[in-house]
This record gives C-alpha cells, structure tokens and sequence, in this order.
C-alpha cells in the first residue's frame, strides 16, 4: 500500500473533534440560578449546570431517548412508532439529527412528559406553575452514517426587521437593505436590549440536558453581548446574499474554527443554558453518542387578544388534542392552552408534516 494512500484512508477514519473546551466549573456547582451562575450567563452567554447528576430521571430518558432514536430510523418507517405525529429532522439520507413530539402519546415514552412536569426539573426560582405556558422538548440524536453539523447561526433574525419566519416558508427579508450595516446595528441594538430584559425577568428557561456525556454544541463565549467581527460576518451571511452583492470580507474558507470558539463539554445530567444570540452550531459524528434533551418553560404574558398565527410545522403536531389529554397534570394541560389558543394549523401538507412524511403518504404509507 502507497505512502499517500495510507494516510487518506487514515484521515477518513478520523472523528471530528472539536479544538476547544468548555467544562463545568466547581465554583458553580451551587443548585439553582446562584448570583454566581447568573453572571456567568450574562458575562459568557452560557453556564453549565450539574443540578441533574445524580438524578434518577437520567437513566430512565437516556433510554427512551435511544428507543425513540432506533424507531425513527428511516428503514422502520412508521413500523415502531407513527413519527408522523411529531416532526423529525433528518439528514439527506434521511437519518435522524433532531426528534420533536416526544410527549406526544402516539410515542410511547411518557416517561418525557412526567419529567417536564416534575418538580426536578426547574432553574428559575418565583416562576409558578400557573404562570407557565408550554413552549417546547426535543431530543438530539446522531446520524449513524456520517457527521453531521448546522451551519453556524444565531437563534435570532439578527437582519432586516428582526421578524421569525416558518420553516415550511422560509422566506427570509432578503433585500440588500434588510441586510445593510445601517440596518443590522440597529437590529442588533434592539437584540441587547432584549438580551438584558430576559436575564433581568428571568421569565423563562430553556436548557440542554444531557443523557450521555456529550460534547456536540459548540458556541463563541460571550458573542451573544458584542458586534459581529468581519470574520463572523463571513460566517453568518448567507450565501444567497453574498450572491446578491451585499458588501463583505471573504475571511473564512467554511471549514476552520472560528476564533475563540469552544465545545460545551457536558457529564450525564449535567445541562447548558445558554443566551441563543450566541453564536453557536452543532457538530456530531457516528462513533459518540449524542443524546441530549432540549426542554424549556416559559412565562404566560396574560390573556391572548390577537389573532393566531399558522402554527410552524415544527410544532404543529403539538396541536393534536391527544397530547393535550396525555400530559400527566392538570397545570401542563392549562399550559398547553394557553400556547394553542395563539397557533392555528396551516391548510397544507407542508404545514404539519416533514418531507420524509410526505413521501410516506404519496407511497400509500397514511
């Protein structure tokens, strides 16, 4: 065997791993939302908990979360469980990365809804369970035929008008002025101000927990609080803009770490809150497992006046009335109304299902 054919077969077998680590730190390992916990947040964009080590949870959803992972595989189908009644994200080989509706009945895990509901699972101290309303649990999973990683984002429409959009409609404001330097620090003033309000009203949490130990979220430490570099303007301008000549500095070539960029390293039952203005991806590969809860709360604003909005596919199984009736307390039931009553469910397939569902129900597959 060639010199040079060796090592491309050894740089094929390879794993990503990440250059940089973020751990858990003894001097926050305090239960609860601690002063010390809470400017680490606010210094950092993000603070790693140990509050759910030693919990009992842990084992029992480690092990729904790799039931409900192997279901949703693509070869079953709808064979082990109707994935259709959530929403998965699959890769282009249709390989799970990420699975919504696991508190749905039709998946056979109750065991996530019990947890969501428990007295274990809290972080911001004053917030009652009559004052909740449900936003959302998800659990991230890997592919098991290749890596697979997010471009890197921020979880806010940092552009234009700052508005959310669908994913079945991802239509972006994609004029060259939604785009302009003039517009974007306007926006991004508008985003520090709300940075500042949510860790002051502490009017929510959101947080990922992991059921094996996990190193796959990856984030820039304290870019949740600072103008983008050029470099990060590179990163984070889509290439469809690029495209359409919104001014920039070629400086990354998509591949390198980005400067200051770290993985949050998490132990079983230890969890990362984080500021989603941070800059952040996800990165996984085949050999380490990636099982991790995205779960949250947050605070109901009061009585809903308005007039609903199409429900994002993302969550519009969550509308299906046979969730409401299985969550295991009567709170979680209000909770669920109070979010319903401001969702409405879109005319289309592609208001409530995936592609990979779609294809299903064309092949005869209802």
């Amino acid at each position: 065997m060639s010199a040079d054919l060796s090592s491309a077969q050894a740089e094929k077998t390879v794993s990503y791993r990440a250059t940089a680590f973020a751990d858990a730190l003894p001097e926050l390992s305090a239960p609860g939302a601690t002063p010390e916990r809470l400017a680490h947040l606010e210094e950092h964009g993000f603070v790693i908990i140990n509050d759910f080590v030693d919990s009992p949870w842990i084992p029992a959803l480690r092990d729904a979360g790799r039931r409900v992972t192997e279901a949703c595989a693509p070869e079953h189908v709808y064979s082990r469980i109707d994935c259709s009644r959530g929403y998965v994200h699959r890769t282009a080989d249709d390989e799970p990365w990420a699975i919504r509706g696991l508190i749905h009945p039709a998946f056979g895990e109750p065991s996530f809804a019990a947890f969501y509901g428990s007295d274990e699972f809290s972080w911001c101290h004053g917030l009652r369970r009559e004052d909740l309303v449900m936003t959302a649990m998800l659990l991230w999973c890997n592919p098991r035929r290749g890596e697979h990683k997010l471009g890197w984002h921020r979880d806010v429409t940092w552009w234009g008008s700052g508005k959310p959009y669908f994913a079945q409609r991802e239509v972006r404001e994609e004029t060259l002025e939604a785009y302009s330097e003039e517009v974007e620090k306007h926006r991004w003033e508008e985003i520090r101000t709300d940075n500042k309000k949510t860790l002051t009203e502490r009017n929510g949490v959101s947080m990922f927990l992991a059921l094996v130990d996990d190193e796959c979220h990856e984030l820039v430490p304290g870019s949740h609080n600072r103008w983008r570099t050029p470099f990060e303007h590179d990163v984070l301008l889509p290439q469809t803009m690029k495209d359409k000549g919104v001014p920039y500095t070629p400086c990354w070539n998509g591949k390198d770490p980005l400067p200051g960029q770290v993985a949050v390293r998490l132990k079983a039952g230890e969890a990362v809150i984080r500021n989603g203005v941070t800059i952040h991806t996800g990165h996984t590969v085949p050999d380490r497992e990636h099982n991790t809860l995205a779960i949250g709360w947050s605070k109901w604003s009061g009585p809903f006046t308005g007039e609903p909005q199409v429900a994002d596919v993302r969550n519009a199984w969550q509308l299906d009335t046979d969730v409401r009736d299985a969550l295991p307390y009567e709170w979680m039931k209000t909770a669920w109304d109070r979010w319903a009553e401001t969702q409405t469910p879109g005319a289309t397939l592609e208001d409530g299902y995936t592609e990979f569902d779609i294809r299903q129900f064309k092949n005869g597959m209802a």
